[in-house]
Protein backbone atom coordinates (compact mmCIF):
# COMPACT_ATOMS: atom_id res chain seq x y z
CA UNK A 1 0.00 0.00 0.00
CA UNK A 2 2.82 2.43 0.34
CA UNK A 3 4.74 1.63 -2.15
CA UNK A 4 1.25 2.21 -4.32
CA UNK A 5 1.26 5.67 -2.75
CA UNK A 6 5.02 6.32 -3.51
CA UNK A 7 4.57 5.73 -6.67
CA UNK A 8 1.16 7.60 -7.07
CA UNK A 9 2.72 10.57 -5.62
CA UNK A 10 5.88 10.43 -7.86
CA UNK A 11 3.26 10.21 -10.84
CA UNK A 12 1.57 13.49 -9.40
CA UNK A 13 4.50 15.39 -8.97
CA UNK A 14 6.28 14.36 -12.22
CA UNK A 15 3.36 15.40 -14.21
CA UNK A 16 2.44 18.49 -12.01
CA UNK A 17 6.07 19.60 -13.31
CA UNK A 18 5.76 18.69 -16.85
CA UNK A 19 2.47 20.52 -17.33
CA UNK A 20 4.18 24.41 -16.54
CA UNK A 21 2.54 27.43 -17.00
CA UNK A 22 4.46 28.70 -20.28
CA UNK A 23 3.75 32.13 -21.56
CA UNK A 24 4.09 31.68 -25.42
CA UNK A 25 3.07 35.43 -25.87
CA UNK A 26 5.93 37.17 -24.29
CA UNK A 27 5.32 40.81 -23.81
CA UNK A 28 7.56 43.20 -26.00
CA UNK A 29 9.96 45.17 -24.17
CA UNK A 30 8.43 48.55 -23.09
CA UNK A 31 11.49 50.21 -21.54
CA UNK A 32 11.93 53.03 -23.60
CA UNK A 33 15.57 54.04 -25.20
CA UNK A 34 17.12 57.13 -24.66
CA UNK A 35 16.70 58.49 -27.95
CA UNK A 36 12.77 57.99 -27.27
CA UNK A 37 12.51 60.50 -24.23
CA UNK A 38 11.27 64.10 -25.04
CA UNK A 39 13.49 66.29 -23.17
CA UNK A 40 13.47 70.37 -23.28
CA UNK A 41 16.35 72.47 -24.68
CA UNK A 42 16.65 73.69 -21.45
CA UNK A 43 16.63 70.77 -19.13
CA UNK A 44 19.84 70.90 -17.36
CA UNK A 45 21.17 67.11 -16.62
CA UNK A 46 23.10 68.63 -13.88
CA UNK A 47 23.08 67.01 -10.86
CA UNK A 48 24.66 69.67 -8.92
CA UNK A 49 24.75 73.21 -8.86
CA UNK A 50 27.89 75.76 -7.77
CA UNK A 51 27.80 79.02 -5.94
CA UNK A 52 30.16 81.92 -5.35
CA UNK A 53 29.48 82.93 -1.67
CA UNK A 54 31.06 85.94 0.02
CA UNK A 55 31.22 86.00 3.57
CA UNK A 56 32.06 88.64 5.87
CA UNK A 57 32.75 87.90 9.52
CA UNK A 58 32.99 90.52 12.88
CA UNK A 59 35.50 88.97 14.21
CA UNK A 60 38.58 85.96 13.24
CA UNK A 61 36.74 82.84 14.12
CA UNK A 62 35.41 79.71 11.73
CA UNK A 63 32.50 79.30 9.47
CA UNK A 64 30.59 76.27 8.73
CA UNK A 65 28.38 76.05 5.91
CA UNK A 66 26.48 72.84 5.80
CA UNK A 67 23.50 71.04 4.42
CA UNK A 68 20.09 71.40 6.25
CA UNK A 69 20.63 67.86 7.38
CA UNK A 70 23.76 68.75 9.12
CA UNK A 71 26.10 67.68 6.75
CA UNK A 72 29.14 70.11 6.79
CA UNK A 73 29.83 71.19 2.69
CA UNK A 74 32.82 73.60 3.84
CA UNK A 75 34.78 74.85 6.87
CA UNK A 76 37.01 78.12 6.45
CA UNK A 77 38.64 80.93 8.85
CA UNK A 78 36.85 84.52 8.71
CA UNK A 79 39.17 87.04 9.40
CA UNK A 80 37.49 89.83 11.30
CA UNK A 81 36.14 92.45 8.07
CA UNK A 82 37.63 90.97 5.73
CA UNK A 83 35.02 89.15 3.02
CA UNK A 84 36.10 85.70 2.38
CA UNK A 85 35.15 83.95 -0.97
CA UNK A 86 34.15 80.35 -1.96
CA UNK A 87 33.07 77.96 -4.12
CA UNK A 88 30.28 76.06 -3.37
CA UNK A 89 28.73 73.01 -4.94
CA UNK A 90 26.10 71.37 -3.86
CA UNK A 91 23.49 68.74 -4.76
CA UNK A 92 20.77 70.53 -7.20
CA UNK A 93 17.57 69.85 -4.78
CA UNK A 94 19.17 71.71 -2.35
CA UNK A 95 17.36 75.32 -1.95
CA UNK A 96 19.16 76.14 1.42
CA UNK A 97 22.35 76.06 3.55
CA UNK A 98 22.93 76.92 6.83
CA UNK A 99 26.17 79.30 8.08
CA UNK A 100 27.67 78.69 11.18
CA UNK A 101 29.74 80.95 13.36
CA UNK A 102 30.53 82.15 16.46
CA UNK A 103 27.21 80.18 18.21
CA UNK A 104 25.23 81.35 15.08
CA UNK A 105 22.89 79.89 12.82
CA UNK A 106 21.56 81.42 9.99
CA UNK A 107 20.12 79.80 7.08
CA UNK A 108 20.73 81.19 3.71
CA UNK A 109 18.58 80.83 0.89
CA UNK A 110 20.22 79.83 -2.40
CA UNK A 111 18.03 81.62 -4.86
CA UNK A 112 20.67 82.94 -6.90
CA UNK A 113 24.74 82.04 -7.99
CA UNK A 114 26.38 84.64 -6.35
CA UNK A 115 25.73 85.30 -2.62
CA UNK A 116 26.93 86.73 -0.03
CA UNK A 117 26.46 87.73 3.93
CA UNK A 118 27.50 89.72 6.44
CA UNK A 119 27.33 88.45 9.69
CA UNK A 120 26.78 91.38 12.89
Amino acid sequence: MKKSLIVLFSIVLIVSACNRNTNDNPKPNTTPEMDDLKVTDGFDWKTTKDYELTLTGKENSLIEVSSMDNIPYQKAFLAANVPYKMKLTVASYEKEVILKYMGQEITLGLDRETLSYKFE
